[in-house]
């Protein structure tokens, strides 16, 4: 029995190094600390290479995605960290324009998944396209952003235990609490 534990922990070392870096940038970015991004870009890369292993093409386009947003979020946050740049709440006018945006996405991300023979491409799909939509509003520190995760980290669960990726399951079951205690905490302080 030890030795299989021991062998499941080397195995699976990059997983472990994902969800920890993944884990530490999360709770940072509720702190509003600005080293959730370079975390956040240590978690992306790995899990890149993990999704493509696991011809989760979605979920690895988005962690392209990520990436760039990772690093854009680290220069606008560093860029206004002398302004007034606090968390709001979403301005309800924009709320349909980023639901038709949302379903515009999976339409095509769904196709493309099919047309690359990604494994799960329903779900992989939504959950690209809703997470896009969930990293814009974090960008812009839009206290909604963490409802939106709440819901999208959930379902990732499901995707990730059909796929028995036990450690993204671990992982995202992790999001989903930290999502709703950051939704808590920016409610708060939201102007």
């Amino acid at each position: 029995m030890p030795t299989r534990f021991i062998e499941f922990f080397l195995v699976n070392w990059p997983d472990m190094l994902a969800f920890f870096s993944g884990v530490l940038g999360v709770w940072l970015t509720i702190k509003e600390n600005i080293w959730c991004w370079p975390l956040a870009l240590l978690s992306v890369v790995i899990s890149f290479i993990i999704f493509f292993n696991q011809r989760l093409y979605g979920d690895m386009g988005l962690q392209l995605v990520y990436f760039f947003a990772g690093v854009y979020g680290w220069v606008f946050w560093n860029q206004n960290r002398n302004k007034e740049f606090s968390v709001k709440k979403t301005n309800r006018a924009q709320i349909p324009f980023l639901i038709i945006v949302t379903a515009a996405q999976f339409v095509l991300y769904y196709y493309l998944l099919q047309y690359f023979r990604g494994d799960k491409p329903f779900l992989d799909a939504l959950l690209t396209a809703g997470s896009l939509t969930a990293t814009y509003m974090m960008t812009k520190k839009w206290v909604e952003n963490w409802f939106v995760w709440v819901l999208i980290d959930g379902t990732y669960i499901l995707l990730y235990g059909l796929k028995e990726m036990w450690w993204f399951c671990l992982l995202f079951l992790l999001f989903t609490v930290m999502a709703f205690y950051g939704w808590l905490k920016w409610r708060k302080q939201a102007s």
